[in-house]
C-alpha cells in the first residue's frame, strides 16, 4: 500500500517535483514537507480558470527523512481539483547524487 510519502533509504541529494490542478475561484496552497518542515510552497491565486501549478526543488536529505505533500489550511477555501478516475496531482522524486560515505 501507498502512504504518499517519499520515504529516504539513501542519504544524498534528491530532485523533487509537484504539479497539481487548481480549482476555479479557490486558492490553491501546498506545502511540499520535510518530515515536519514546510521546504517549498505551491500557490495559485483564486481565478476564473484552473490552471496546472508546479513547484520542483532539491533536498539533501538523511536516511530515514520523510518528503510529502500537506494542504495549508486556511480560514479561505483552499482546494486542489479532482476526480475519481483521474490523477490531476503528480507528485515524484529521484537521486540526482548519493552521499559520500
Amino acid at each position: 500500500m501507498f502512504s504518499g510519502k517519499f520515504f529516504c533509504y539513501v542519504p544524498g541529494v534528491y530532485y523533487f517535483s509537484l504539479n497539481v490542478h487548481t480549482w476555479n475561484f479557490k486558492e490553491t496552497y501546498v506545502h511540499l514537507m520535510r518530515n515536519e518542515e514546510a521546504v517549498a510552497v505551491l500557490y495559485a491565486q483564486p481565478s476564473d480558470r484552473s490552471i496546472m501549478q508546479s513547484q520542483s526543488l532539491m533536498l539533501d536529505l538523511q536516511e530515514g527523512d520523510e518528503v510529502w505533500v500537506r494542504m495549508f489550511k486556511r480560514e479561505r477555501e483552499n482546494a486542489v481539483y479532482s476526480e475519481e478516475s483521474d490523477v490531476y496531482i503528480i507528485f515524484n522524486g529521484h537521486l540526482i547524487k548519493p552521499a559520500l560515505e
